[in-house]
Protein backbone atom coordinates (compact mmCIF):
# COMPACT_ATOMS: atom_id res chain seq x y z
CA UNK A 1 0.00 0.00 0.00
CA UNK A 2 2.85 2.38 0.79
CA UNK A 3 4.42 1.66 -2.58
CA UNK A 4 1.07 2.28 -4.25
CA UNK A 5 0.81 5.64 -2.49
CA UNK A 6 4.22 6.54 -3.86
CA UNK A 7 3.50 5.40 -7.39
CA UNK A 8 -0.14 6.51 -7.85
CA UNK A 9 0.65 10.22 -8.47
CA UNK A 10 2.73 9.18 -11.48
CA UNK A 11 -0.17 7.24 -12.99
CA UNK A 12 -2.82 9.93 -12.71
CA UNK A 13 -3.86 9.50 -16.34
CA UNK A 14 -6.40 6.78 -15.74
CA UNK A 15 -4.11 4.02 -14.43
CA UNK A 16 -5.80 1.56 -12.09
CA UNK A 17 -4.57 0.50 -8.68
CA UNK A 18 -4.03 -2.99 -10.06
CA UNK A 19 -1.68 -1.66 -12.72
CA UNK A 20 0.23 0.31 -10.13
CA UNK A 21 0.60 -2.78 -7.95
CA UNK A 22 1.84 -4.74 -10.95
CA UNK A 23 4.46 -2.06 -11.55
CA UNK A 24 5.52 -2.22 -7.91
CA UNK A 25 5.81 -6.01 -8.05
CA UNK A 26 7.82 -5.71 -11.24
CA UNK A 27 10.46 -3.91 -9.23
CA UNK A 28 11.02 -6.97 -7.08
CA UNK A 29 10.92 -9.95 -9.44
CA UNK A 30 13.82 -8.94 -11.72
CA UNK A 31 16.17 -8.71 -8.75
CA UNK A 32 15.80 -12.40 -8.04
CA UNK A 33 15.90 -13.44 -11.68
CA UNK A 34 19.06 -11.39 -12.25
CA UNK A 35 20.76 -13.09 -9.32
CA UNK A 36 19.69 -16.55 -10.42
CA UNK A 37 20.79 -15.77 -13.97
CA UNK A 38 24.21 -14.67 -12.75
CA UNK A 39 24.71 -17.86 -10.81
CA UNK A 40 22.99 -20.10 -13.34
CA UNK A 41 24.79 -23.38 -13.82
CA UNK A 42 23.62 -26.81 -15.02
CA UNK A 43 22.16 -28.71 -12.11
CA UNK A 44 24.20 -31.79 -11.14
CA UNK A 45 22.50 -35.12 -11.63
CA UNK A 46 20.33 -36.13 -8.73
CA UNK A 47 22.45 -39.21 -8.03
CA UNK A 48 25.59 -37.07 -7.83
CA UNK A 49 23.83 -34.64 -5.46
CA UNK A 50 22.89 -37.51 -3.19
CA UNK A 51 26.44 -38.84 -3.23
CA UNK A 52 27.94 -35.39 -2.66
CA UNK A 53 25.63 -34.72 0.26
CA UNK A 54 26.99 -37.78 1.97
CA UNK A 55 30.54 -36.50 1.50
CA UNK A 56 30.18 -32.75 1.94
CA UNK A 57 27.24 -32.41 4.28
CA UNK A 58 27.78 -35.39 6.54
CA UNK A 59 28.51 -35.12 10.24
CA UNK A 60 30.92 -37.18 12.29
CA UNK A 61 30.02 -39.86 14.82
CA UNK A 62 29.37 -38.53 18.34
CA UNK A 63 32.22 -40.60 19.73
CA UNK A 64 34.79 -38.88 17.52
CA UNK A 65 37.00 -36.14 18.97
CA UNK A 66 37.71 -34.77 15.50
CA UNK A 67 36.06 -31.46 14.63
CA UNK A 68 35.92 -32.30 10.93
CA UNK A 69 34.93 -35.11 8.60
CA UNK A 70 37.52 -36.87 6.49
CA UNK A 71 38.64 -35.45 3.15
CA UNK A 72 36.47 -36.87 0.39
CA UNK A 73 39.42 -37.50 -1.90
CA UNK A 74 41.71 -39.36 0.50
CA UNK A 75 41.90 -41.27 3.74
CA UNK A 76 43.28 -38.26 5.59
CA UNK A 77 41.34 -36.73 8.43
CA UNK A 78 41.85 -33.37 10.09
CA UNK A 79 42.24 -33.24 13.85
CA UNK A 80 42.82 -30.24 16.09
CA UNK A 81 46.54 -29.73 16.58
CA UNK A 82 47.98 -29.58 20.08
CA UNK A 83 48.94 -25.93 19.62
CA UNK A 84 45.63 -24.81 18.15
CA UNK A 85 44.19 -23.55 21.41
CA UNK A 86 46.85 -20.86 21.61
CA UNK A 87 46.73 -19.44 18.09
CA UNK A 88 49.50 -17.09 17.08
CA UNK A 89 48.44 -13.50 17.55
CA UNK A 90 51.45 -11.83 15.96
CA UNK A 91 51.59 -8.10 16.65
CA UNK A 92 47.87 -7.95 17.46
CA UNK A 93 48.50 -8.80 21.12
CA UNK A 94 49.03 -5.11 21.88
CA UNK A 95 45.85 -4.02 20.09
CA UNK A 96 43.00 -2.56 22.15
CA UNK A 97 40.28 -5.11 21.34
CA UNK A 98 37.53 -3.17 23.06
CA UNK A 99 37.56 -0.28 20.58
CA UNK A 100 37.66 -0.04 16.78
CA UNK A 101 37.79 2.94 14.43
CA UNK A 102 35.32 3.55 11.61
CA UNK A 103 36.13 5.92 8.77
CA UNK A 104 33.87 6.80 5.80
CA UNK A 105 36.28 7.00 2.86
CA UNK A 106 36.00 7.04 -0.92
CA UNK A 107 38.01 6.17 -4.01
CA UNK A 108 37.87 7.90 -7.39
CA UNK A 109 36.95 5.57 -10.25
CA UNK A 110 36.91 7.27 -13.66
CA UNK A 111 36.27 10.56 -11.90
CA UNK A 112 33.41 9.19 -9.80
CA UNK A 113 33.66 9.08 -6.00
CA UNK A 114 32.79 5.59 -4.78
CA UNK A 115 32.11 5.27 -1.02
CA UNK A 116 34.24 2.87 1.01
CA UNK A 117 33.48 1.98 4.63
CA UNK A 118 36.69 1.33 6.59
CA UNK A 119 37.20 -0.26 9.99
CA UNK A 120 40.53 -0.76 11.71
CA UNK A 121 41.99 -1.15 15.20
CA UNK A 122 42.72 1.84 17.35
CA UNK A 123 46.27 2.80 18.20
CA UNK A 124 48.27 0.53 20.48
CA UNK A 125 47.24 0.39 24.11
CA UNK A 126 50.09 2.66 25.24
CA UNK A 127 49.39 5.32 22.58
CA UNK A 128 47.72 8.68 23.24
CA UNK A 129 46.26 9.17 19.74
CA UNK A 130 42.87 7.89 20.85
CA UNK A 131 42.09 11.39 22.20
CA UNK A 132 41.37 12.49 18.60
CA UNK A 133 38.51 10.03 18.36
CA UNK A 134 34.87 10.29 19.40
CA UNK A 135 32.12 7.66 19.78
CA UNK A 136 30.26 6.84 16.58
CA UNK A 137 26.53 7.39 16.97
CA UNK A 138 25.40 5.45 13.90
CA UNK A 139 26.20 4.29 10.39
CA UNK A 140 24.15 6.21 7.84
CA UNK A 141 22.47 3.67 5.57
CA UNK A 142 20.31 4.54 2.56
CA UNK A 143 17.86 2.54 0.46
CA UNK A 144 16.91 4.13 -2.85
CA UNK A 145 13.70 3.34 -4.72
CA UNK A 146 15.12 5.47 -7.51
CA UNK A 147 18.02 3.04 -7.82
CA UNK A 148 15.62 0.08 -8.00
CA UNK A 149 13.71 1.71 -10.81
CA UNK A 150 16.82 2.75 -12.74
CA UNK A 151 18.68 -0.53 -12.23
CA UNK A 152 15.87 -2.96 -12.94
CA UNK A 153 13.37 -1.12 -15.14
CA UNK A 154 15.26 1.81 -16.66
CA UNK A 155 12.89 4.30 -15.05
CA UNK A 156 13.94 7.85 -14.25
CA UNK A 157 10.68 9.28 -12.93
CA UNK A 158 10.61 7.95 -9.36
CA UNK A 159 10.96 10.88 -6.92
CA UNK A 160 13.70 11.20 -4.33
CA UNK A 161 11.19 11.36 -1.46
CA UNK A 162 10.57 7.67 -2.05
CA UNK A 163 14.06 6.91 -0.74
CA UNK A 164 14.64 6.05 2.89
CA UNK A 165 17.50 6.78 5.28
CA UNK A 166 18.29 4.53 8.23
CA UNK A 167 20.64 4.80 11.20
CA UNK A 168 22.40 1.54 12.00
CA UNK A 169 23.66 0.93 15.51
CA UNK A 170 27.41 0.29 15.86
CA UNK A 171 28.39 -2.74 17.90
CA UNK A 172 24.99 -4.34 17.35
CA UNK A 173 26.41 -7.88 17.38
CA UNK A 174 28.89 -7.20 20.20
CA UNK A 175 27.65 -4.83 22.88
CA UNK A 176 31.05 -4.81 24.58
CA UNK A 177 32.69 -3.27 21.52
CA UNK A 178 33.09 0.49 21.25
CA UNK A 179 33.19 2.06 17.78
CA UNK A 180 34.78 5.48 17.40
CA UNK A 181 35.48 7.82 14.49
CA UNK A 182 38.03 10.61 13.88
CA UNK A 183 36.83 14.01 15.05
CA UNK A 184 38.15 16.00 12.09
CA UNK A 185 40.40 14.56 9.42
CA UNK A 186 41.14 11.07 8.20
CA UNK A 187 43.34 9.02 10.48
CA UNK A 188 46.26 7.14 8.95
CA UNK A 189 45.23 3.60 8.11
CA UNK A 190 47.41 0.86 9.61
CA UNK A 191 49.69 -1.38 7.55
CA UNK A 192 48.22 -4.69 8.59
CA UNK A 193 46.37 -7.63 7.06
CA UNK A 194 43.64 -6.23 4.79
CA UNK A 195 40.20 -7.79 4.34
CA UNK A 196 37.82 -6.56 1.62
CA UNK A 197 34.08 -7.10 2.04
CA UNK A 198 32.09 -7.60 -1.16
CA UNK A 199 28.34 -7.22 -0.80
CA UNK A 200 25.79 -9.00 -2.95
CA UNK A 201 23.23 -7.93 -5.55
CA UNK A 202 20.99 -5.19 -4.15
CA UNK A 203 23.25 -5.15 -1.10
CA UNK A 204 25.08 -2.52 0.89
CA UNK A 205 28.57 -1.73 2.12
CA UNK A 206 27.10 -2.11 5.62
CA UNK A 207 25.66 -5.60 5.05
CA UNK A 208 28.51 -7.28 6.95
CA UNK A 209 29.45 -4.54 9.39
CA UNK A 210 29.33 -6.76 12.53
CA UNK A 211 31.97 -8.94 10.86
CA UNK A 212 33.96 -5.83 9.94
CA UNK A 213 33.91 -4.62 13.54
CA UNK A 214 34.97 -8.02 14.85
CA UNK A 215 37.85 -8.27 12.37
CA UNK A 216 39.04 -4.74 13.17
CA UNK A 217 39.10 -5.57 16.87
CA UNK A 218 41.52 -8.39 16.03
CA UNK A 219 43.93 -6.11 14.14
CA UNK A 220 42.63 -6.28 10.56
CA UNK A 221 42.07 -3.31 8.27
CA UNK A 222 38.63 -3.91 6.74
CA UNK A 223 37.45 -2.12 3.58
CA UNK A 224 33.90 -2.40 2.27
CA UNK A 225 33.38 -0.59 -1.05
CA UNK A 226 29.98 0.17 -2.50
CA UNK A 227 29.50 -1.68 -5.77
CA UNK A 228 27.24 -0.55 -8.63
CA UNK A 229 24.34 -2.84 -7.62
CA UNK A 230 24.05 -1.28 -4.15
CA UNK A 231 20.71 0.26 -3.25
CA UNK A 232 22.35 3.26 -1.60
CA UNK A 233 22.63 4.93 -5.03
CA UNK A 234 25.62 7.02 -3.97
CA UNK A 235 26.99 7.24 -7.49
CA UNK A 236 25.99 6.71 -11.10
CA UNK A 237 28.01 3.88 -12.61
CA UNK A 238 27.22 4.98 -16.17
CA UNK A 239 29.42 7.84 -17.35
CA UNK A 240 28.07 9.80 -20.33
CA UNK A 241 30.31 11.70 -22.73
CA UNK A 242 29.05 15.31 -22.47
CA UNK A 243 29.92 16.11 -26.04
CA UNK A 244 28.38 13.11 -27.80
CA UNK A 245 25.81 12.05 -25.23
CA UNK A 246 26.95 8.46 -25.61
CA UNK A 247 28.01 6.08 -22.87
CA UNK A 248 31.69 6.55 -22.22
CA UNK A 249 32.30 4.13 -19.34
CA UNK A 250 30.28 1.78 -17.16
CA UNK A 251 31.92 1.31 -13.78
CA UNK A 252 31.91 -2.32 -12.70
CA UNK A 253 32.98 -4.27 -9.63
CA UNK A 254 36.45 -5.10 -10.90
CA UNK A 255 37.20 -1.45 -11.65
CA UNK A 256 36.22 -0.48 -8.11
CA UNK A 257 38.23 -3.26 -6.46
CA UNK A 258 41.31 -2.52 -8.57
CA UNK A 259 41.14 1.21 -7.85
CA UNK A 260 40.68 0.50 -4.16
CA UNK A 261 43.91 -1.53 -4.14
CA UNK A 262 45.79 1.25 -5.97
CA UNK A 263 44.47 3.94 -3.63
CA UNK A 264 45.28 1.80 -0.61
CA UNK A 265 48.96 1.69 -1.51
CA UNK A 266 49.57 4.91 -3.44
CA UNK A 267 47.32 7.44 -1.69
CA UNK A 268 46.67 6.01 1.76
CA UNK A 269 50.27 4.73 2.01
CA UNK A 270 49.28 1.35 3.42
CA UNK A 271 51.55 -1.66 3.03
CA UNK A 272 49.29 -4.69 3.51
CA UNK A 273 50.95 -7.71 5.09
CA UNK A 274 48.38 -10.04 3.48
CA UNK A 275 45.00 -9.95 1.74
CA UNK A 276 41.66 -11.57 2.39
CA UNK A 277 38.24 -11.05 0.82
CA UNK A 278 34.77 -12.00 2.05
CA UNK A 279 31.92 -12.17 -0.44
CA UNK A 280 28.20 -12.64 0.07
CA UNK A 281 26.03 -13.97 -2.76
CA UNK A 282 27.08 -12.09 -5.93
CA UNK A 283 30.09 -10.91 -3.95
CA UNK A 284 31.46 -14.46 -4.06
CA UNK A 285 32.13 -13.93 -7.75
CA UNK A 286 34.04 -10.76 -6.91
CA UNK A 287 36.03 -12.69 -4.32
CA UNK A 288 36.88 -15.34 -6.88
CA UNK A 289 38.15 -12.82 -9.46
CA UNK A 290 40.07 -10.55 -7.10
CA UNK A 291 43.73 -11.00 -6.27
CA UNK A 292 45.86 -14.09 -6.78
CA UNK A 293 46.05 -17.49 -5.10
CA UNK A 294 47.77 -15.98 -2.06
CA UNK A 295 44.55 -14.16 -1.15
CA UNK A 296 42.37 -15.84 1.48
CA UNK A 297 38.73 -16.13 0.44
CA UNK A 298 35.50 -16.53 2.37
CA UNK A 299 32.30 -17.18 0.39
CA UNK A 300 28.92 -16.81 2.10
CA UNK A 301 25.63 -17.95 0.52
CA UNK A 302 27.05 -18.07 -2.99
CA UNK A 303 29.60 -20.33 -4.61
CA UNK A 304 32.92 -21.58 -3.24
CA UNK A 305 36.22 -20.73 -4.86
CA UNK A 306 37.50 -23.16 -7.47
CA UNK A 307 41.03 -21.73 -7.63
CA UNK A 308 44.16 -23.88 -7.63
CA UNK A 309 45.40 -26.42 -5.14
CA UNK A 310 47.39 -23.90 -3.11
CA UNK A 311 44.50 -21.46 -2.60
CA UNK A 312 42.51 -21.20 0.62
CA UNK A 313 38.78 -20.66 1.03
CA UNK A 314 36.04 -21.04 3.63
CA UNK A 315 32.58 -21.64 2.19
CA UNK A 316 29.43 -21.23 4.29
CA UNK A 317 26.02 -22.09 2.87
CA UNK A 318 22.60 -23.29 3.93
CA UNK A 319 20.02 -25.78 2.73
CA UNK A 320 17.38 -23.10 3.45
CA UNK A 321 18.91 -20.62 1.00
CA UNK A 322 16.04 -19.78 -1.34
CA UNK A 323 18.06 -17.54 -3.66
CA UNK A 324 21.19 -19.58 -4.41
CA UNK A 325 20.70 -23.31 -3.93
CA UNK A 326 23.54 -24.86 -1.97
CA UNK A 327 23.19 -27.95 -4.18
CA UNK A 328 24.89 -25.99 -6.95
CA UNK A 329 28.02 -25.69 -4.83
CA UNK A 330 28.40 -29.40 -4.10
CA UNK A 331 30.34 -30.33 -7.22
CA UNK A 332 32.82 -27.47 -6.65
CA UNK A 333 33.30 -28.53 -3.04
CA UNK A 334 33.87 -32.14 -4.02
CA UNK A 335 36.12 -31.44 -7.01
CA UNK A 336 38.32 -29.07 -4.99
CA UNK A 337 38.67 -31.25 -1.90
CA UNK A 338 36.89 -29.03 0.60
CA UNK A 339 36.61 -30.51 4.07
CA UNK A 340 33.19 -30.31 5.72
CA UNK A 341 32.92 -28.85 9.22
CA UNK A 342 30.43 -30.39 11.61
CA UNK A 343 27.67 -27.89 12.27
CA UNK A 344 26.77 -29.04 15.80
CA UNK A 345 30.38 -29.01 16.98
CA UNK A 346 31.04 -25.56 15.50
CA UNK A 347 27.85 -24.21 17.08
CA UNK A 348 28.88 -25.61 20.45
CA UNK A 349 32.34 -24.06 20.22
CA UNK A 350 30.89 -20.65 19.35
CA UNK A 351 28.23 -20.81 22.08
CA UNK A 352 30.86 -21.69 24.69
CA UNK A 353 33.27 -19.04 23.45
CA UNK A 354 35.98 -21.61 22.74
CA UNK A 355 38.79 -20.95 20.31
CA UNK A 356 38.68 -22.82 17.03
CA UNK A 357 41.06 -25.68 16.39
CA UNK A 358 43.24 -25.50 13.31
CA UNK A 359 40.91 -25.37 10.30
CA UNK A 360 41.66 -26.98 6.92
CA UNK A 361 42.79 -24.51 4.24
CA UNK A 362 39.67 -25.39 2.24
CA UNK A 363 36.72 -25.82 4.55
CA UNK A 364 32.95 -25.74 4.21
CA UNK A 365 30.10 -25.38 6.67
CA UNK A 366 26.60 -26.13 5.40
CA UNK A 367 23.73 -25.36 7.77
CA UNK A 368 20.91 -27.89 7.66
CA UNK A 369 17.54 -28.36 9.32
CA UNK A 370 14.31 -26.42 9.52
CA UNK A 371 15.92 -23.50 11.35
CA UNK A 372 18.91 -23.19 9.02
CA UNK A 373 19.67 -19.63 7.81
CA UNK A 374 18.17 -18.26 4.61
CA UNK A 375 20.01 -16.23 1.98
CA UNK A 376 20.11 -12.95 3.89
CA UNK A 377 20.43 -14.35 7.40
CA UNK A 378 24.19 -13.93 6.92
CA UNK A 379 23.82 -10.14 6.79
CA UNK A 380 23.61 -7.78 9.74
CA UNK A 381 20.40 -7.65 11.71
CA UNK A 382 20.24 -3.87 11.38
CA UNK A 383 20.47 -3.75 7.58
CA UNK A 384 18.05 -6.66 7.20
CA UNK A 385 15.50 -5.06 9.50
CA UNK A 386 15.81 -1.81 7.54
CA UNK A 387 15.12 -3.61 4.27
CA UNK A 388 12.26 -5.66 5.67
CA UNK A 389 10.72 -2.49 7.09
CA UNK A 390 11.09 -0.92 3.66
CA UNK A 391 9.59 -3.88 1.80
CA UNK A 392 7.02 -4.94 4.41
CA UNK A 393 3.97 -3.61 2.50
CA UNK A 394 4.96 -5.70 -0.50
CA UNK A 395 6.16 -8.94 1.09
CA UNK A 396 2.72 -10.48 1.86
CA UNK A 397 1.64 -9.92 -1.74
CA UNK A 398 4.93 -11.33 -3.03
CA UNK A 399 4.50 -14.43 -0.86
CA UNK A 400 0.92 -15.01 -2.05
CA UNK A 401 2.03 -14.72 -5.68
CA UNK A 402 5.16 -16.83 -5.04
CA UNK A 403 7.42 -14.06 -6.29
CA UNK A 404 10.97 -14.56 -4.93
CA UNK A 405 12.43 -11.55 -3.13
CA UNK A 406 15.91 -12.80 -2.25
CA UNK A 407 14.55 -14.44 0.94
CA UNK A 408 13.47 -11.16 2.55
CA UNK A 409 10.03 -12.74 2.91
CA UNK A 410 11.60 -15.66 4.78
CA UNK A 411 13.67 -13.36 6.95
CA UNK A 412 10.58 -11.39 7.90
CA UNK A 413 9.46 -14.57 9.66
CA UNK A 414 12.78 -15.96 10.88
CA UNK A 415 14.58 -12.78 12.07
CA UNK A 416 17.67 -14.92 12.63
CA UNK A 417 20.56 -12.64 11.62
CA UNK A 418 21.85 -12.40 15.17
CA UNK A 419 21.71 -16.16 15.74
CA UNK A 420 23.44 -16.76 12.41
CA UNK A 421 26.06 -14.12 13.18
CA UNK A 422 26.81 -15.68 16.55
CA UNK A 423 28.18 -18.67 14.63
CA UNK A 424 29.40 -17.22 11.33
CA UNK A 425 31.21 -14.10 12.59
CA UNK A 426 33.57 -15.87 15.03
CA UNK A 427 34.06 -18.71 12.53
CA UNK A 428 35.13 -16.32 9.77
CA UNK A 429 37.29 -14.27 12.14
CA UNK A 430 38.99 -17.41 13.42
CA UNK A 431 39.60 -18.75 9.93
CA UNK A 432 41.09 -15.47 8.68
CA UNK A 433 43.29 -15.16 11.77
CA UNK A 434 44.69 -18.61 11.16
CA UNK A 435 45.19 -18.35 7.41
CA UNK A 436 46.44 -14.74 7.44
CA UNK A 437 48.88 -15.43 10.29
CA UNK A 438 47.38 -13.09 12.87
Amino acid sequence: LNLMKIMVPFYSHGATAAAVLAVALALVAPASSALVSFFDQPHPRSSFIAKSLLVVGSVIQPSSVNAFVSDASSSKSYSPSSSAASMSRGDSSNIDKTTVVYQPLSVSVSGVDVPVAAWHPTALKDSTTATTLQPLDSYQHRISVQKIGKKLAGWNFIPSFANRNFSLKPGAQNYNLRVVTPTQQQQQLPSSPVVILSHGYLGSRFDLYPLAEALASEGFLVLSPEYPESLADSFDATIIDPSSGEIQTIIDRDMITNQLLLTLKQTWKVTPTSFGIVGHSLGCGTAERSGDDSWIRVCLAGFPSSRGKGSKCLFVGSTNDGAVSVNRALSVLSDNNYVSLEEDRIRTMMAEGRQLPTLPPKASLIFTGADAPNHISFLSEETNDAMVDFLSPLLPVARSLKIPVLDFDLYQLSRDSRACGDVVVPLVVGYLKQTMNM
